[in-house]
């Protein structure tokens, strides 16, 4: 715990570096999905695992925001040892509503 507080510190000299080395990395390991949920709404989540691990966080974003937001979150948690799953509320986040057309008209 000690290290990654220290971690911490060095990283925000550096943020530019961390986001676009070690936290781009480690977000492209993610494991992306979704289930059907109520009504066959999609609802999207994204996931980090490993083998060693034995406890996981999950976290919810609020209203209109994406799991995308929480990279570095997860990135944290990870590292201190837990697994992570972030969900999207559903009809939110990186959910995709089919394009509805007005029935109404301009004048």
């Amino acid at each position: 715990m000690f290290q990654q507080q220290k971690d911490w510190e060095t990283r925000e000299n550096a943020f530019a570096a961390f986001t676009m080395g070690p936290l781009t990395d480690f977000w492209r390991q993610r494991d992306e999905a979704e289930f059907t949920g109520v009504d066959d709404i999609p609802v999207r989540f994204v996931r980090f695992r490993a083998q060693h691990h034995d406890r996981v966080v999950v976290i919810c974003p609020g209203r209109i925001e994406s799991y995308v937001k929480y990279a570095e979150l997860a990135y944290d948690l990870f590292h201190l040892g837990f697994d992570v799953l972030i969900i999207d509320h559903r009809g939110q986040g990186r959910f995709r509503s089919p394009v509805r057309r007005s029935t109404s008209r301009a004048c």
